[in-house]
């Protein structure tokens, strides 16, 4: 049986790349199938372990907490884990570069997905080469990244990107006799290699700027100056404003985001307190937002479990998959879309009606110390909701049957499905 190690999160890639090479080199095809059956086992048990740990966090704090702000990121900077090396990637992908910088520079944040594995196997990059581009992961960095799809790059840029991008891969598993003049350009961190062999070191023109050739400093020189790019600034103010106001965010609120963004070339922590800051916009009349499923999910556990930490994250990880937001399951670059309204449906209403029994009946089953339904409903946070119902809402309440129904009702009406 196959394992990889979950600590400390980068060996799982070395040790999954190594096994990868083992299998390949099976001559009989039976063994060969049985053991890429067990490694793929062994990739699909590390990531749900990994997300469950991850899910227990998320919903021990706020929605715009820590943990929710690096689950962002995630979402901005999406791999598929189902992809190769991309499920052993995963726990290093987000503790060793999204956590770390979720709250710092924007800059090596992004520099930090540009060199990790699981970026560049989702994205093709090992595949970019001088000579035989692959401009895969240039443009969603252009697109997706940074400047955003109306972001004023054209095709040109993308090309330019990409060739900038050329040797960004991993490290050979064979040992390499590298040339002497080709020693002064390697660098390598983990299972990276910045490879001078497959890069392309003629000038570039990106963006109105020209980019010297010179190696891994190019990647330097590319983060910086899509980082500090006014359209990247308009870009990601207004996703993190879309993020943690919602859709109904003041236009005003996303230029100041952007402005303060600029100003700061690009210091995270100075955007996100600048929007934090604001008053709460959910006490005050207006439009508000459809909740996501796992915006859902996570605030009816938050609002049923009290301060009683959720141990057993694999039903609700259930949950989210069935409403079609698995918690790092996006199979496009582009991840799940914030906007409430892109999940409004009468589908997802009715699953969300079908679930919340569930939710509320398997409580036991997911908090060990879980009150039970009378002593929820008797809750603060439970009398708090319950104040802010419509008419038909509460009187779809006097029609519950028991505790457990009521707050089942509770939490699948319309007042608690928009933030």
């Amino acid at each position: 049986m196959i394992k990889l190690t979950a600590t400390p999160a980068a060996q799982a890639i070395s040790e999954y790349r190594q096994r990868n090479a083992e299998i390949t080199a099976i001559q009989d095809a039976d063994q060969r199938r049985l053991a890429e059956s067990e490694l793929r086992e062994a990739r699909r048990l590390l990531v749900m372990d990994y997300s469950a740990a991850f899910f227990r966090r998320l919903i021990s704090q706020p929605a715009d907490g820590a943990e929710a702000l690096v689950w962002f990121w995630f979402n901005h900077f999406n791999v598929l884990w189902q992809n190769d090396l991309v499920g052993a990637a995963l726990p290093s992908y987000i503790d060793d570069v999204l956590r770390p910088n979720a709250e710092g520079r924007f800059r090596d944040l992004l520099l930090g997905t540009m060199t990790h594995p699981a970026m560049l196997v989702y994205l093709d990059n090992t595949r970019n080469s001088s000579g035989k581009m692959n401009e895969n992961y240039a443009r969603e960095i252009l697109e997706l990244h940074t400047l955003g799809v109306n972001g004023g790059y054209n095709q040109a840029d993308v090309r330019e990107t990409a060739r900038i991008l050329t040797g960004a891969g991993l490290r050979p598993l064979e040992p390499v006799q590298w040339a002497p003049k080709q020693v002064p350009y390697l660098v390598q961190r983990g299972e990276f290699l910045f490879d001078p062999r497959r890069h392309d070191f003629g000038r570039k023109d990106l963006l109105g700027q020209t980019i010297p050739g010179k190696g891994f400093g190019e990647l330097e020189a590319l983060a910086d100056r899509l980082s500090r790019h006014p359209a990247t600034a308009r870009h990601l103010a207004g996703k993190l404003c879309l993020f943690l106001v919602g859709e109904e965010a003041p236009p005003a609120l996303v230029e100041e985001a952007a402005r303060t963004f600029r100003e700061t070339s690009g210091d995270l922590a100075a955007v996100l307190g600048l929007i934090r800051e604001r008053p709460n916009r959910r006490d005050a009349p207006g439009p508000k937002t459809f909740k996501e499923p796992q915006r859902w999910v996570t605030s009816a556990l938050a609002l049923l479990s009290g301060a009683v930490p959720v141990k057993n994250a694999q039903l609700p990880l259930g949950w989210l998959s069935a409403l079609g937001q698995g918690l790092f399951g996006c199979r496009t670059p582009d991840g799940y879309s914030l906007r409430g309204g892109d999940w409004l449906s009468a589908g997802q209403l009715a699953q969300r009606f079908e679930l919340a029994p569930q939710i509320v009946n398997t409580l036991p089953r997911l908090a060990e110390t879980a009150m039970p339904p009378e002593q929820i409903r008797a809750s603060p946070a439970v009398g708090a909701l319950e104040a802010t119902l419509g008419p038909k809402s509460r009187q779809a309440l006097t029609r519950a049957k028991g505790d457990a129904g009521r707050l089942a009702l509770l939490i699948s009406s319309p007042e608690f499905m928009y933030w």
